[in-house]
């Protein structure tokens, strides 16, 4: 004689897929508007460095414009961060979903 099991809930975390999807494309799309505006503002302070050095009479430092790169470099560098997120976002969603699953098929195998 067998005792009945008694069926366990699903412990895993239920999340809204069509919000993560949401959330990761805003993400990427973020990401994106990110780095166009460190972009912009490197690209209006080179303008400006030049515009005032040629205007006044001043030699073009070009160390100055170098070493500027960085800003663009940083802004790549969250572009990179907040694409790998949004990824995170996308493979914890699909750990959960196959949990699921594994849930739903070890309960219709119990009967």
């Amino acid at each position: 004689m067998t005792t009945p099991t008694e069926k366990t809930p699903f412990l895993g975390t239920y999340f809204d897929r069509d919000r993560v999807l949401r959330l990761e494309r805003w993400t990427r799309i973020l990401a994106w508007a990110i780095f166009a505006i460190y972009i912009l503002q490197y690209l209006y302070d080179l303008l400006m460095n030049l515009y005032s050095n040629i205007v006044n009479g001043y030699p073009i430092d070009w160390f100055y414009m170098l070493f500027n790169l960085a800003r663009p470099f940083q802004g790549l560098m969250l572009l990179a961060v907040l694409y790998i997120l949004a990824s995170a976002l996308l493979i914890l969603l699909d750990i959960e979903q196959n949990t699921r699953r594994a849930a739903r098929q070890s309960g219709s195998r119990e009967k």
